[in-house]
């Protein structure tokens, strides 16, 4: 049998990783189950499309993923099903494993509610806790129903509340800021995010803050405060050193009062995920230390004998002691990133101050709310020394799109600023770009003549985005081999949390990007952040050249390059990954090789 579907890297690691949590509600051999598990998280962090390299016969040069684990992949992409993973379907009810995913309800619970109770779902354990059935099983009791019924609905509100980035991380910004307004003003010491927010993870389940005391400040007067915030809609749990409330949007937060000894470990633990965290750990067993949130305490199985601590003020005392360099928190992910701090070869990570210049904005040219010259003046004073003007070309019918008479009369306006820059000794340039509309069928929306008389064409799709894969892999490969397109805007088209990403074979879009030298955007908006961390990674690994804009519509919205320039952090990118790190003319000469 050959399957017709195709299936994404995610795909198949759900396949993958739904067999280990299947052996696990067996209470089948540990490591048999950790294989699957490790073999799963590699293959939803791959960057490389695995057909490609299951057509070359190199599935298992991905991490943790064995010959036998090779093989089920091999018969997921041919057949469509593996058929061990069927068999164990029919053993045990995939109900069952999805009531892993509550909090607190392990394997051996799911199992035991199971074979017990013939409980098969979440909606029959609900029903049944409400009941007050579960409480005559060994090991249950009335507190552990209330706490199944809690933990149902908060699995149910992190389902429904999940939100991307942009609007967490000013959210927990204004938390921090909030509570600091609300109490004397030595009360803390710091407060700072923890957890997604600060790996600057695209989408967020709850928040984290991590405060110390200052020498005014006391631990209920800071907890009382927390729980009066206006942001704050409901108290779960509240005491010395941590609390937790649910806000108004029904995001979870957790505010965590640590000593100053224990905050290098404690904002650790809370930054990493959980990948990296299990690997710090490992690492500092084999060192002889078992790492908590509090710092490192001594096995006896080392130099220092057993029950020794040591505590660390800052996570860079803490990464050293392990031997390691210090890990940026965008790098906290479990891709190799704990391997190269201990070989000392973890990349110098792009920063803000790097980016010289944009090559994606808008003006009231088409559908911005600003002026070029009111956006001109907002990319100098982020001293920007250069700003492409791209406005919308005819052919997306939404906005006032630029046909031909209207960008020689935008050229006109910028000819007349640059020489008010000029007559000024300003060094700062703009250029004339343009978005062009990919076609449903490949074209693009303006005459080659035209094209080529602009400094930078960015070629985009925003319509008939949910074409079937073939359809508009090939409407994209025509746009980046066309001769006059430099640069592919925010590639998949998706939306965080409203549209979901094109069905785009990346790969295959990213090997022409290399090919044909089309740079490819990363969309810094944090409605988009497109590319995305991983494929952003894979391009750079393919020999594409990267470029960071903000695609601002509006001055304000140039602000918004923090967001890019963290998920070019979260990629191992670095300065020299990014052509907007560069002069305008050395910028212009990356494009296809312009000269």
């Amino acid at each position: 049998m050959t399957s017709t579907r195709r299936f994404t890297n995610r795909e198949v690691a759900e396949h993958i990783r739904l067999i280990g949590d299947i052996l696990l509600i067996k209470g089948e051999n540990r490591f048999r189950i950790l294989a699957f598990q490790n073999a799963a998280e590699s293959i939803a962090n791959l960057t490389q499309d695995i057909y490609a390299l299951h057509a070359a016969g190199e599935l298992q040069t991905i991490p943790h993923v064995g010959k036998s684990i090779a093989a089920d992949i091999a018969e997921l992409l041919e057949t469509g099903q593996i058929a061990y993973l069927e068999e164990l379907k029919r053993e045990v009810p995939l109900g069952v494993v999805e009531m892993m995913q509550i909090p607190d309800m392990g394997p051996k619970k799911a199992a035991k509610v199971w074979q017990e109770l013939g409980i098969t779902s979440i909606a029959e354990l609900r029903a049944a806790a409400e009941a007050g059935k579960l409480r005559a099983l060994p090991g249950f009791g009335a507190k552990s129903e209330e706490k199944i019924l809690k933990g149902i609905e908060l699995l149910e509100r992190r389902r429904e509340t999940r939100l991307p980035l942009g609007v967490a991380r000013p959210l927990a910004l204004e938390l921090a800021e909030s509570l600091r307004r609300a109490l004397p003003p030595a009360a803390l010491d710091r407060i700072e995010p923890a957890g997604s927010v600060r790996r600057w993870k695209e989408t967020v389940g709850d928040l984290d803050l991590l405060a110390t005391l200052g020498p005014a400040g006391d631990a209920e007067t800071v907890m009382a405060a927390f729980r009066r915030l206006p942001q704050v809609a409901e108290v779960l749990v509240s005491g010395a050193t941590k609390t937790s409330v649910r806000l108004a949007n029904g995001l979870e937060c957790d505010l965590r009062l640590v000593e100053p000894r224990h905050w290098g470990a404690a904002w650790q633990y809370f930054t990493g995920s959980k990948d990296h965290n299990v690997a710090l750990r490992e690492l500092a067993l084999k060192q002889g230390w078992s790492l908590n949130e509090y710092g490192l305490t001594a096995t006896g199985k080392g130099s220092a004998a057993a029950g020794e601590e040591r505590f660390f003020t800052t996570e860079e005392d803490l990464y050293h002691f392990l031997g390691l360099e210090w890990i940026p928190p965008e790098l906290r992910e479990g891709r190799g990133e704990i391997e190269a701090a201990r070989e000392g070869t973890l990349p110098v990570l792009l920063t803000e101050a790097d980016i010289l210049g944009e090559v994606h904005g808008h003006s009231t040219w088409s559908d911005g709310t600003a002026s070029i010259a009111e956006m001109t003046e907002a990319a100098r004073r982020r001293g920007y020394r250069y700003w492409v003007v791209s406005d919308h070309s005819v052919g997306l019918g939404i906005v006032g799109g630029l046909d031909e008479e209207r960008l020689r009369q935008q050229a006109e306006e910028i000819h007349r600023l640059n020489a008010h820059f000029a007559a000024a000794g300003s060094d700062f340039r703009l250029l004339q770009g343009i978005e062009v509309e990919i076609l449903a069928d490949g074209s693009l929306g303006l005459p080659d003549e035209i094209l080529a008389r602009l400094d930078v064409v960015v070629a985009s799709i925003h319509s008939s985005l949910r074409q079937d894969r073939e359809t508009i892999t090939a409407r994209c490969l025509r746009a980046v081999r066309h001769p006059h397109v430099h640069i592919l805007g925010h590639p998949t088209g998706r939306l965080l949390g409203k549209r979901e990403p094109a069905d785009l074979d990346i790969e295959a879009v990213l090997q022409a990007c290399a090919e044909t030298g089309t740079v490819v955007e990363i969309n810094a908006n944090p409605a988009r952040l497109d590319l995305n961390d991983i494929h952003a990674r894979r391009a750079v690994e393919l020999g594409c050249k990267i470029v960071i804009n903000t695609d601002a519509h509006a001055p304000a919205e140039f602000d918004l390059l923090t967001y890019g320039v963290a998920t070019a952090r979260r990629a191992w990118l670095t300065a020299a990954d990014v052509i907007n790190t560069q002069p305008a003319e050395a910028m212009l000469a990356q494009l296809k090789g312009r000269r």
